[in-house]
């Protein structure tokens, strides 16, 4: 149970909460005012307690999710990008997918061309991992490194094409513009491709995640998420946030720096570690 919560469920003892300040708590854990809402509503008429507050909030956390969202399984050459802000994890991120996936003959393609040290992180990656690599020119267009990955993926005959992207900041129109034109040259080499449009959000940065979320999926249209960094003290509410609020499930959750720290989202799980 996180910090925020532990605090008011000493005031409930004390007898001094009332419902707007539970609706407080409730936001300030990153749930959402969605979410936050339907949590009220399931507790009116009820005592409050610390204890019928966790019961109603995990009802309401495990029921965005009738069922675990499932593992998704590569096949024929599928592009993933995978897109998010500077900081999330996006590029350990990959290289875990890479690791889970080995199996599928992943190929990496670095199209983050604006940074020489974002190329050389993922070289660095695939070189331990043995997959396939394709290295956009710095400086240059970032669909064009996309689409000759896709191609290079596709003559080499592997399974799964993890792309790459720039750490764009989710308020820059020219940025988001750039990630539209890499979906449309994309689809001309396969009108299937990116077959999942992915966004690594950091699991300690609270509402801003969603605000991400949203961005990114106006923009662009999402297909799912990846939260990392949940090994830490993390509020961790945006997870359900998002899916409250955009429908977007939580494929993979990150615990650790190694490639082996790639986990699949169980929401249950998860409702109990956030209470």
């Amino acid at each position: 149970m996180f910090g925020i919560f532990k605090k008011w469920a000493a005031q409930v003892q004390g007898g001094k909460i009332d419902w707007d300040e539970l609706e407080s708590v409730l936001i300030q854990s990153d749930l959402g005012l969605p979410l936050t809402q339907r949590i009220l509503g399931r507790l009116k008429g009820q005592a409050l307690s610390a204890e019928t507050v966790r019961q109603a909030a995990r009802a309401e956390i495990t029921a965005l999710w009738p069922r675990t969202p499932a593992s998704p399984v590569p096949v024929d050459a599928e592009a993933w990008l995978i897109i998010g802000v500077n900081g999330a994890g996006k590029t350990t991120t990959i290289a875990k997918l890479a690791h889970r996936y080995q199996n599928h003959r992943v190929h990496l393609v670095a199209a983050d061309t604006f940074r020489a040290a974002a190329i050389d992180q993922l070289r660095i990656w695939s070189d331990r991992l043995g997959t396939g690599f394709t290295a956009g020119r710095e400086g240059g267009d970032p669909a064009a490194a996309a689409f000759q990955g896709l191609e290079d993926a596709r003559r080499s005959g592997a399974g799964l094409v993890l792309i790459d992207t720039a750490g764009r900041l989710h308020n820059k129109e020219n940025l988001l513009r750039e990630l539209e034109k890499v979906k449309r040259v994309l689809g001309k080499l396969d009108p299937a491709a990116p077959q999942r449009t992915l966004l690594v959000i950091d699991g300690t940065n609270g509402a801003n995640a969603l605000a991400q979320a949203e961005q990114f999926h106006k923009a662009i249209g999402l297909t799912g998420l990846i939260a990392t960094k949940l090994d830490s003290t993390a509020k961790g509410g945006a997870i359900a946030a998002v899916k409250a609020t955009l429908g977007l499930d939580t494929l993979f959750t990150g615990t650790g720096e190694s490639p082996e720290d790639l986990n699949p989202f169980h929401p249950a799980a998860y409702a109990d570690a956030l209470l």
